[in-house]
């Protein structure tokens, strides 16, 4: 009983969360996009809650990519540097925040 309870108090925030989200009015102090959308509200509340999981994973991912460098130019005496540095680049290179206009210009 207590789990059809909860069930339908999620469902029902979800569809009420659902029903009222709509277009902001655009003030002229609003937040743009670089192709002038005005950035909303749920879209900061997204990317805060994509960055409380995107930025420790992409920490995790640099570390576990400088870890898996280092044992590539131990095992190879320093003779595969530049596969190593891709390595790193690519693990590391990417931004570490996810930005309100990055949620927005994701949505068509």
């Amino acid at each position: 009983m207590k789990q059809r309870v909860a069930s339908l108090m999620l469902v029902a925030a979800l569809v009420a969360g659902c029903a009222t989200h709509g277009p902001q009015p655009a003030a002229w102090d609003s937040p743009t996009t670089a192709d002038g959308r005005v950035i909303k509200g749920d879209d900061d509340a997204g990317a805060i809650a994509a960055n409380i999981v995107y930025a420790p994973g992409h920490a995790l991912l640099c570390g576990g990519a400088g870890i898996m460098a280092g044992f590539v130019m131990v095992l190879t005496l320093g003779q595969s540097y530049d596969e190593a540095s891709k390595f790193m680049h690519g693990a590391c290179s990417e931004p570490w925040i996810v930005r309100p206009s990055d949620i927005r210009e994701a949505v068509p």
